[in-house]
């Protein structure tokens, strides 16, 4: 099985090509996806990603796209946008268990979303640890490099992952 190769950093205005910028959903602190606590999600076996250390409990739509599926009470959110890509949207709360007591408000029902909308809203004020929201491009396998060019993002505002092109074209 091959898993997929991790996303660096590379300061926004040093990315060459760029082709698309993917909005943050988190705000927070970016990490390497290497750093999650989860090995299926450090070791690359779900896709390209990054990791963001939560400093509010919002989550929104890094793009205008279909809802296909919310799991684990609103912890996972499968997004596909319009030109086919497909992204998987991960909250890790502190605990080993999701505590659904922190799930606020979350997009159950939606079937269609516009960038920047709110999509899950976490409590997170009397947590000791943050949460940890994971972006994850699940169909990266044809997509050129992949960057993380911020150190720190705001939700809906921010780009998080950015996509430039094929080298092998």
């Amino acid at each position: 099985m091959q898993f997929s190769q991790s996303i660096p950093f590379a300061p926004i205005n040093e990315i060459v090509d760029p082709v698309l910028h993917l909005a943050s959903p988190f705000s927070g602190k970016v990490q390497s996806l290497k750093q999650h606590p989860l090995s299926l999600f450090s070791s690359g076996m779900i896709g390209r990603g990054v990791t963001v250390e939560l400093t509010q409990g919002k989550v929104t739509a890094p793009f205008d796209g279909k809802i296909e599926q919310v799991k684990r009470h609103g912890y996972e959110i499968i997004l596909v946008a319009k030109n086919g890509l497909k992204l998987l949207i991960h909250i890790q709360p502190p605990s080993e268990q999701a505590n659904t007591s922190l799930q606020i408000t979350s997009a159950f029902g939606k079937k269609e979303v516009k960038q920047g909308e709110l999509l899950a809203y976490f409590e997170t004020t009397h947590l000791e640890k943050p949460l940890l929201g994971s972006l994850l491009i699940v169909n990266a396998d044809k997509l050129g490099p992949c960057f993380y060019p911020l150190k720190q993002v705001r939700a809906g505002l921010d780009p998080l992952i950015t996509i430039t092109q094929n080298q092998n074209i």
